[in-house]
Order: C-alpha cells, then structure tokens, then sequence
C-alpha cells in the first residue's frame, strides 16, 4: 500500500513508528520510502494539485489568469531573438 503524507516529518515518524512491527498473525512489516507512485490517475492528480497550488500562490500575490482578448502585433514573435545593438543601429538608418 501506498501512503502520502503532506508533510515529510510525519512521514518520517510514521516510517520509524511502524518499521518492524507485527500484524495479529505475527506477520513483520517491511516499511521503505516510495519515491513515485506509478498509477497514472495518482500522477495525473499530483499534477492537478501543483497546478491548482501555483494558480492559488498567483492569484495570492494579484495576478490574474483570465485570458484577455489582447492581440500581438504582426511584427511580435516571442521566440525570436531581440534584435542586437548593431542591428537596432542599422534598421534606424534604414
């Protein structure tokens, strides 16, 4: 079984209460540390709370993530390098 604690000491005290502790049919139990869970639905819901936790922190700070109906200019491309001083310098001579 898998165990998810929202704080690491209370991970790491339940690790140290349970570590080597019996059931009623003498059975030992074997407690390690998981480091990912590979249910794809686990995933999928840790990713959904990081992205509701950011999308908290950033409306916290006055940020808003409501998309507007601002257009770019034709000329704007994000991914585009900013022009050099030399080449500002040459297409204001132009």
């Amino acid at each position: 079984a898998f165990v998810t604690f929202k704080y690491r000491v209370a991970a790491e005290f339940a690790l140290e209460a349970m570590h080597c502790q019996t059931l009623d049919s003498d059975e030992l139990l074997n407690i390690r540390w998981a480091y990912d869970d590979r249910n794809p639905a686990v995933q999928a819901m840790a990713e959904q709370a990081l992205k509701d936790t950011l999308n908290e922190a950033l409306q916290a700070q006055g940020i808003s993530l409501t998309e507007t109906s601002y257009h770019y200019p034709e000329e704007y491309h994000p991914n585009q390098a900013a022009p050099s001083e030399a080449e500002r310098r040459f297409n204001a001579s132009a």
